[in-house]
């Protein structure tokens, strides 16, 4: 992907929204997902016993609280509590994505909003901006709604509510993600997106959930930013 061509992109959107697992940090780089997913697998054994078969198999903490929603609104609670203390623990030791400082530096020269939207929840979002010295270039966090898990992305609500409390409508908002359902989310409301293919094989997972563009590192958008 050539810079002009992002940039032709990003020129229709005066907000960029990023989602924080992957274009920012890597949230789980020293508390893997994995771990704790099994954490809150045996936490809900706990408490309720028996699960379905197929949440055996999550390795998922995001998949495994919309799973624990479909067993009960009391469990899907105390997951939520939960995995919410262990991704502020997990940010303590994410480690950056390389060049997104200079991105988000890139951004405010620019003139443009930032928002995070992620599925993590708010706190550890913000933790993470504070530890790193990245608030002060982030004008806003849409993050995990705790009453209703249903609300993540693939679902548009975090987009949509990113958009409304930075005054735009969400066509003029570009979603960049590294996972399918960012693009599901965005296509959803209008949104345009860009894929970020940071392991193997995600470059074809993303053009095929239908990204607007699909880039390898987070310096293409700075130098498409700049481009502009």
């Amino acid at each position: 992907m050539t810079a002009d061509a992002l940039a032709a992109i990003l020129r229709r959107s005066p907000v960029i929204l990023l989602d924080f697992d992957g274009p920012v940090c890597s949230v789980f780089a020293g508390y893997p997902a994995p771990q704790i997913t099994d954490e809150l697998r045996a936490l809900a054994l706990d408490e309720v016993g028996e699960l379905p078969p197929a949440m055996s198999a999550i390795t998922s903490p995001h998949e495994f609280l919309s799973a624990s929603a479909e067993v009960s609104p009391e469990l899907a609670r105390h997951i939520e509590a939960a995995l919410q203390t262990a991704e502020i623990k997990a940010v303590e030791s994410a480690t950056p994505t390389p060049g997104v400082d200079d991105f988000l530096t890139a951004c405010r020269e620019a003139g443009r909003q930032v928002a995070i939207v992620s599925n993590n929840t708010g706190a550890s979002v913000r933790a993470y901006l504070d530890r790193v010295g990245l608030a002060d270039l982030v004008q806003h966090i849409e993050a995990r709604d705790p009453s209703d898990p249903g609300l993540m992305k693939p679902s548009p609500h975090l987009i949509e509510r990113a958009a409304l409390a930075l005054g735009v409508e969400p066509d003029a908002c570009t979603l960049i993600g590294d996972q399918p359902t960012d693009v599901q989310a965005a296509h959803a409301i209008g949104a345009a997106s860009i894929g970020y293919a940071n392991k193997p094989g995600k470059a074809d997972d993303l053009a095929a959930a239908g990204a607007d563009a699909v880039i390898v590192r987070i310096d293409e958008l700075t130098e498409a930013i700049r481009a502009n």
